[in-house]
């Protein structure tokens, strides 16, 4: 149930506020530009819940106007909610104030005293010029035929409408600071707006477009978002309806509605443009009996310039890898023990407040016997500004013991304070156990004691590459006795001479078959589009096969120290194209897509992938002459 009781005067607009603890104070103007010998009206507001005792307002220094009369009124409005009644009231004195001067002139801020408190408003500026006010300003229309009446009368309602539009919506003030600048005659108008235009390369502007009006928008259609070249975007909220909120501008009040707001990361140091959000809306016309005739116009928002500073060189850590804000690392390995030739992962977090989506990992401190098998990340923005980056990284620890592992670092670029720090996770401990069957060796027990003999350390291990074949478990028959060793002995003997046949030959037909089962998975990722993946996994896999070519087995080496392990033949003839490549890959990877141009494109990957078959065919080739 709702009733309204008003008295007298009902001000339209809301001006520059001053809150108190239970009364809200406003001044506000019907216009700011007008010329010498016009009228505006000054209205002071005061809200509160329930009756005080308001004074009459303070006007100090009325420089440039004359007071020509003054008026007051009470409005009280109640309403009933979850079964109460609740009262606001709100007093007005109205100022009729007359131009005297030209120029650029300020109401001073107004003090009212609200049951001894005192409140006081903003200042308010007023442009004072020689032309009349209420003067239309010139638009181009279409063309309509002179003979046809119907359109004779159209184009007279649409000039009484922006008659009418340039006397109730004024051109806001020229130069202030956060006043938007528009013909008199504009129904609506867009805006973007940033909360700061000087950044570093990676950190967050935060952009908003808004619609500014005055008028009634019945609707609105997107005709083009920012293309926003230059910045990586994470949409924060896109409006679904117009959402409008009162505001105030200079001493104008208009209606505000979010269209849709970004978080913009810029990618690269200079000069990046925030380009314009461009829309068509419908605007219902007043008139004396209502509302009139729709009309359609097309605004767009003026660009925005930001300049970006790139991350200082000087003071860059070694580690640093594009993280800027601030975030804290976590490590933890899964599970917390392992067995040799065994896969764990180690997962690695990066959180915080900032864009982790621009974070890579960087190098990890592994023992020598760590294999790095494979890698995979994944990231999220969240709309309160923080972000986290997780990357799981697949190791296969190839022999026994307890292994310290130094903490995960990065380097840490605050914008706030322009300075480097350190984020840096835990040391980490991890346990790896031997199998029953130590790796690829095999240990008889003697005879009636049941004590394991030692290994043979002449006896060479099988390829660390058991596991990507399928080779998870090696099978020994335990015998007891004579008969028991015997067959052991000729299993072993054929086991070593298989070895020794491998040693020569087997490299090219293993690692091929790698190379085709990885390069078979990632034609699946490339026809799903998922290119952020084909770039993960052909690196992996250059890595991996490096890594047994160059007899280091290690995957997370350098890929400088891994062609140094190769053939010369394979070094001299591929290293350039392998460098290029995995540079390809690597950017594919971990590049801000607006940097990528048409290396997405389906194509394009499919010449990548068959680009990286070729080589690497040719490198295990080499391996083995």
């Amino acid at each position: 149930m709702k009733f309204f009781f008003m008295l007298l005067f009902i001000p339209i607009f809301l001006s520059a506020v001053a809150f108190g603890e239970e009364a809200q104070v406003t001044a506000v103007v019907d216009r700011n530009q007008i010329s010498v010998g016009d009228v505006i009206h000054l209205t002071i507001s005061v809200k509160s819940s329930d009756s005080r005792q308001i004074e009459e307002p303070r006007l100090n220094g009325l420089d440039g106007f004359d007071l020509i009369n003054t008026s007051s009124g009470v409005e009280t409005r109640s309403s009933f909610i979850n079964g109460r009644f609740l009262t606001e009231q709100s007093r007005h004195f109205t100022y009729m104030l007359a131009a005297n001067k030209k120029g650029t002139l300020t109401i001073p801020p107004v003090t009212v005293n609200v049951d001894a408190k005192t409140y006081r408003t903003e200042g308010i500026k007023v442009v004072v010029g020689d032309a009349p006010s209420g003067q239309p300003m010139a638009r181009q229309r279409p063309q309509r035929l002179p003979n046809n009446p119907f359109d004779q009368l159209d184009q007279m309602e649409e000039e009484i409408f922006h008659q009418m539009l340039q006397r109730q919506f004024p051109q806001a003030v020229p130069g202030q600071p956060n006043v938007p600048q528009f013909n008199p005659d504009e129904a609506f108008f867009i805006q973007a707006e940033t909360d700061k235009t000087k950044v570093f390369v990676g950190e967050q502007v935060t952009t908003n477009f808004y619609l500014y009006t005055r008028g009634q928008i019945r609707d609105i259609d997107t005709l083009k978002y920012p293309d926003l070249k230059g910045f990586w975007k994470e949409d924060l909220e896109m409006a679904t309806r117009l959402n409008f909120e009162q505001v105030v501008l200079n001493g104008l009040a208009y209606q505000r509605a979010l269209l849709v707001s970004y978080a913009l990361f810029p990618i690269k140091p200079g000069k990046s443009i925030i380009d314009p959000y461009k829309a068509k809306c419908t605007v219902i016309s007043p008139s004396n009996f209502g509302f009139g005739r729709p009309y359609q116009f097309t605004k767009a928002s003026r660009p925005i310039t930001i300049e970006v500073a790139d991350v200082p060189v000087e003071n860059r850590p070694s580690n640093y890898t594009g993280a800027v804000g601030n975030f804290r690392v976590t490590a933890q390995f899964e599970p917390t023990t392992g067995v040799a030739n065994q896969p764990i992962t180690l997962r690695v977090r990066f959180e915080g407040r900032g864009n982790a989506k621009l974070i890579e990992l960087p190098k990890l401190e592994l023992p020598p016997s760590f294999e790095l098998y494979d890698q995979k990340s994944q990231a999220k923005y969240i709309k309160d500004g923080t972000s986290f980056k997780e990357f799981e990284v697949l190791i296969i620890p190839r022999e026994p013991g307890v292994f310290q592992i130094p903490g995960i670092s990065i380097g840490v670029f605050d914008p706030q304070a322009g300075k480097f720090s350190a984020a840096s996770s835990n040391p980490l401990q991890i346990s790896v156990t031997g199998t029953a069957l130590a790796q690829n060796q095999i240990a008889p027990q003697a005879p009636g004691t049941g004590a394991v003999k030692p290994s043979n350390p002449n006896v060479p291990q099988l390829p660390s590459l058991a596991t990507e074949l399928g080779v998870n478990h090696l099978v020994s028959a335990t015998t007891v006795g004579f008969t028991g060793l015997l067959y052991f002995g000729v299993f072993a003997f054929l086991g070593y001479q298989a070895w020794n046949g491998f040693r020569r030959k087997p490299k090219r037909a293993s690692l091929g078959l790698i190379l085709r089962n990885r390069l078979r998975h990632v034609h699946q990722l490339a026809n799903n589009n998922e290119w952020r993946r084909v770039g993960v996994e052909l690196t992996n896999a250059a890595y991996l096969i490096l890594g047994q070519l160059s007899e280091q087995g290690v995957a997370s080496q350098e890929l400088k120290r891994l062609l140094e392990g190769t053939p010369p033949s394979l070094r001299n003839e591929l290293a350039g194209p392998i460098e290029k490549l995995l540079a390809q890959c690597e950017a594919l990877s971990f590049a801000p897509q607006d940097v990528l141009g048409d290396m997405t494109d389906k194509a394009k990957l499919d010449q990548l992938i068959a680009d990286f078959q070729k080589v690497m065919s040719r490198a295990i080739e080499l391996a083995e002459i």
